[in-house]
């Protein structure tokens, strides 16, 4: 019997941190966009929730996946 392959769980949670990092000027847009409050992604951003709901979290996973941002040039 083959194995299968195993693939690594991404960890969605440093994922959105680092996404919201890079994109700290458009928190009022992905937060429009996600129904995710202002007040919530800042707070995710800097660290003071270290553990959000996992919806927020999907929500704002699902809108960076959806929009990566460019490369820089």
């Amino acid at each position: 019997m083959k194995k299968s392959k195993q693939v690594p769980l991404i960890d969605m949670h440093k994922f959105v941190v680092e996404q919201l990092r890079s994109r700290k000027g458009d928190w009022k847009n992905i937060s429009e966009s996600t129904g995710v409050p202002y007040f919530t992604i800042s707070k995710i951003a800097s660290g003071v929730t270290g553990d959000p709901r996992i919806s927020s979290c999907q929500r704002l996973a699902d809108y960076f996946n959806a929009n990566p941002k460019p490369l820089a040039a």
